[in-house]
């Protein structure tokens, strides 16, 4: 499990998640649990990064999210920095959604991930957001499509 300093604007929506996560499932039967989950492909784009554009450059990622109602999770390793990242979203009945994640490396960096926007509901839907870094401190502008 990732233990490190989480930014406050995030702390409510994690907390609010974590206690979904922790109580929407009980009294369904496991069959019925593993059924609601499906998998849903995303791609994961970020720029140039704003400590140093031409060494830390753009790169892209596949994902993939594991969906169960309105809640929106990825707990996966990374290759291109070998560490381990989690992403946390909802999905409002309004289609508005906000994902968040976690990244931190085996070399201790850390950095967060922040995404909004409203799901199309046909088609590509692209969520514009950002990541930022401690170290080296700065940020990238990301999209997330599905």
């Amino acid at each position: 499990m990732l233990r490190y300093a989480t930014p406050r604007r995030l702390r409510p929506l994690l907390a609010v998640t974590a206690f979904a996560l922790t109580f929407a499932p009980v009294g369904l039967p496991a069959s019925a649990q593993q059924a609601a989950t499906k998998h849903v492909p995303a791609k994961l784009v970020c720029g140039s990064h704003s400590a140093d554009r031409k060494k830390l450059t753009p790169f892209q990622v596949e994902l993939t999210f594991n969906v169960s109602g309105s809640l929106w999770l990825i707990d996966r390793k990374t290759s291109r920095r070998p560490g381990e990242e989690k992403f946390l979203g909802i999905l409002s009945p309004s289609g508005t959604m906000l994902i968040v994640g976690e990244g931190k490396a085996d070399d201790g960096a850390t950095w967060t991930y922040e995404f909004s926007g409203r799901k199309s509901p046909n088609g590509i839907t692209i969520l514009r957001g950002s990541l930022q870094s401690a170290a080296p401190k700065g940020t990238r502008a990301c999209s997330l499509a599905f």
